[in-house]
């Protein structure tokens, strides 16, 4: 019997490359996003994450063999938070009786090389121990989306490293790793390098070894091979899918 996924931000982009290298194994997908998907759901809300868990058991009440978690981006700072971190964790944590139904589970997370740069503590923190109440009340009128962005994808990675030697997940076979991806081909990338005051910013914060923008379907087939049951030996990886930039950044660092 072919494999079943769970993709979250399968509309576009990354999610979307996943979801087509994924069927073209003969993989069945639940494709998760805000609109025109199989399960349509406002991950910035508590009640959109429920419902994403209650429409898989629904539709996979036997089991699920992988989640990959795309959704995320921008906007409002709480929203950004609740999507990039919660919208990943809570998605995977409510998925977990169905992974473990699966002989060869897999979970599939996605960072940033921003998780390298310097975070807030305490908010990664609060991320970490799921206090979205008290991350309201301190965070609740701050207009950093940078910083909020980063303490998101620092707390999905550190998420990550812990939950993939945890007992809970491990001793039930369900592999997690990352996937943190440098520049991709998109319009919006297109866009942005056209602009020179944003060109320079983006290079900077994202020098490559190979002066060449990533497709979507190169990243696709990672999350593919991540997802699949062939990946047995992964496990708490991330993998810096960047043309370099992470290399360049932190040189011959080890750790």
């Amino acid at each position: 019997m072919n494999r079943i996924a769970v993709v979250t931000g399968a509309n576009s982009g990354l999610g979307e490359a996943t979801c087509l290298a994924l069927e073209a194994d003969g993989d069945r997908v639940l494709r998760v996003d805000l609109s025109g998907c199989d399960i349509n759901a406002d991950l910035a809300q508590a009640e959109g994450r429920q419902e994403v868990v209650r429409r898989v058991e629904e539709r996979a009440p036997h089991g699920v063999d992988a989640v990959v978690t795309w959704a995320g981006g921008g906007g409002p700072t709480l929203d950004l938070l609740r999507v990039n971190y919660f919208g990943t964790i809570d998605i995977i944590d409510g998925l977990h009786p169905l992974l473990a139904m699966s002989k060869a589970p897999r979970v599939v997370v996605t960072t940033s090389r921003m998780s390298l740069e310097p975070s807030d503590a305490t908010l990664v923190g609060l991320l970490l121990s799921g206090d979205e109440t008290e991350i309201v009340a301190r965070y609740g009128d701050e207009t950093t989306p940078q910083q909020y962005y980063i303490a998101a994808k620092t707390a999905v990675a550190r998420w990550m490293r812990r939950a993939a030697i945890h007992p809970r997940w491990n001793d039930a076979g369900i592999r997690i790793n990352a996937i943190a991806p440098g520049l991709i081909e998109t319009p919006r990338t297109q866009k942005g390098l056209a602009a020179p005051a944003i060109a320079t910013w983006l290079q900077a914060m994202h020098p490559q070894a190979e002066q060449t923008l990533s497709k979507a379907t190169e990243i696709g087939v990672l999350a593919r091979f991540l997802a699949s049951e062939e990946n047995s030996l992964l496990i708490g990886q991330c993998i810096f899918a960047d043309r370099g930039t992470e290399a360049i950044l932190r040189g011959d660092a080890i750790w």
